[in-house]
């Protein structure tokens, strides 16, 4: 997620002293409380900018909203799980594979049906989620197990929305839940102990109310101005790691998943008029007699998966090595939605190169009322509609961090609530390799003054110095965008400057193909720089993560 909230951001940049704030590229807006919004950025040099593309929009088709969709009728049996196919069609075609090592690693199966209910006219009402989840999970810990726990994500502060879970189904046996983390977790106690390599069927029915504008966290799940954002909108198993099961209510700021690569498949009943961006892809799409249709969906091997939608989205599109990448906006902004997309473009080419090649047949970038820059989820990132009216500055900054956000976080995974900096501070500093190739050496010496030393200094003048490595929890919401957004990419700046741009980009590819599809932890990507460096990084961790 790219400067968590966009208030935040204001504040951090309207403190900075007038020498570190964007030297030389800053176009200040006319209007004081809008100059966040309107930052631009002007290429100076570079490669050649791929072409935005100019077909146009796709009109919107409105019909009238069911107010009484069909209860989810899943048939849940080991044959939904069996068969790996429809997870290959959201692969590229070169990485089929990946589905195939997943799977026999043990990776969590979810198949889920959900049916979502919109108020007719302005009622005011909620969209109602009526939903039915099987999981195939596997133990991959060394020892027995005798509960599986299950995030309740909607239920967060942060969230503002209400999940209810009602029938829960072991291995056909029922069984009674128990809520805890204030709701937010919901523990399901298993008939026998479940041994290393065992597998377990859990069958659950829930409910969920969507709500409109939340005011905690950057309202990434309600319905609001027309879209749907459902981040979160099932039960997620939570991680099981060296502490555990890990249910720490996360603060509404920062991110609030923390999850293991699983295969999804997805069953939504929506609106005929809707139109859908999701995470994976649409297999095939059926049409109901009662005015709504449903999408058949998968993923490739993901952490999570995200659906949002609208009826007016528009969709542009263009196929970048072998990816087909997908832009949805509302129709008033239609030349932001074609930016987005040449931004998001241009970044995918350049991150395939310098990291590791993207997996995924598709990549949407969607514009949705979020109130932070960016928000990553894997396959899709949403930007907030409030920088679609920019050209380049914090809308192409925030775009190109999202996009990076699919090799750190999405494709190489740690804990996002303990160890924010790891995805965080490294996807920031991984968008001057874009604002080197797109706009020059000064775009790119800008951004690491404006954005990393800027905060980082004013935060220490305000508060005193801290180390990047804590958990969210132990910032304020302006610190953690100071150090983690600001301190932090300093770490990856030095390290680029000690050992050269070669080995920067080895240690990195050596990073994504080591841990693709795991959960890395901080002493693992210091092992792999000491190891392809041959130098001891105490020294830097000692400058650029903790107090100085």
């Amino acid at each position: 997620m790219i400067f968590k909230s966009l208030v935040s951001l204001i504040f951090i940049l309207l403190t900075l002293p007038a020498c570190t704030a964007w030297p030389a590229i800053v176009q200040p807006s006319a209007t004081p409380t809008d100059s966040v919004l309107a930052l631009s950025l002007t290429p100076t040099s570079g490669p050649t900018l791929l072409p935005i593309p100019t077909t146009p929009p796709l009109p919107p088709t409105v019909t009238p909203i069911p107010t009484t969709p069909p209860s989810p009728t899943a048939n849940m049996a080991e044959s939904n799980f069996a068969d790996l196919s429809p997870y290959y069609q959201a692969m590229r075609p070169e990485y089929v594979g990946d589905v195939d090592q997943v799977a026999a690693a043990g990776a969590t199966h979810y198949y889920i049906e959900a049916t979502l209910d919109f108020p007719s006219g302005d009622t005011g009402g909620q969209v109602q989620l009526i939903g039915s989840q099987q999981i195939r999970y596997t133990n991959n810990e060394t020892v027995p197990l005798d509960d599986i726990y299950f995030r309740l994500y909607p239920n967060l502060p942060g969230y503002g929305g209400q999940m209810t879970v009602n029938t829960v189904i072991v291995n056909n046996q029922p069984v009674t839940p128990t809520l805890e983390a204030d709701n937010t977790v919901l523990r399901v106690p298993l008939p026998s102990p479940l041994l290393p390599g065992e597998i377990a069927a859990v069958t659950l029915d829930f409910e969920v109310q969507v709500p409109h504008q939340v005011q905690d966290g950057y309202n990434i799940f309600s319905y609001s101005n027309g879209t749907a954002a459902l981040a979160g909108f099932y039960p997620a198993v939570a991680v099981y790691d060296d502490e555990g099961w890990d249910i720490d209510i996360p603060p509404p700021y920062g991110d609030a998943t923390y999850l293991d690569t699983a295969l999804f498949q997805v069953k939504l009943t929506v609106p005929a008029a809707m139109v859908v961006a999701a995470s994976g892809s649409v297999i095939d799409t059926t049409t109901n007699e009662n005015g709504t249709k449903t999408l058949s969906l998968a993923s490739g091997p993901m952490r999570d998966f995200y659906i949002a939608m609208r009826q007016d989205f528009q969709i542009a599109s263009e196929t970048v090595d072998g990816v087909t990448i997908n832009s949805y906006y509302p129709p008033e902004l239609a030349a932001g939605g074609q930016l987005a997309l040449h931004y998001t473009a241009n970044a995918l080419a350049l991150f395939n190169e310098r990291f590791g090649p993207y997996p995924y047949a598709e990549f949407d970038v969607v514009a949705t009322p979020t109130t932070a820059g960016g928000v990553e989820y894997p396959g899709i990132v949403v930007i907030s509609e409030n920088l679609y009216g920019q050209s380049g500055g914090f809308f192409e900054h925030a775009t190109v961090h999202e996009v990076a956000h699919q090799w750190w976080y999405s494709l190489v995974g740690n804990d996002q609530i303990d160890d924010p900096w790891l995805d965080e501070s490294l996807t920031n500093y991984s968008t001057i390799f874009y604002w080197e190739a797109f706009g020059g050496p000064n775009s790119a010496e800008s951004v690491i003054e404006g954005f990393f030393f800027g905060p980082y200094e004013s935060a220490q003048k305000r508060g005193g110095d801290r180390a990047v490595t804590d958990p969210v929890a132990a910032y304020t919401e302006g610190e953690y965008s100071a150090f983690i957004y600001g301190k932090g990419p300093l770490f990856f700046n030095a390290l680029r400057h000690e050992v050269g741009d070669q080995l920067y980009f080895e240690i990195m590819q050596t990073y994504f193909d080591t841990f693709k599809y795991k959960i890395a932890t901080a002493n693992d990507l210091f092992a792999i720089i000491e190891q392809k460096s041959g130098q001891n990084v105490e020294p830097l961790l000692e400058t650029w993560l903790e107090p100085r």
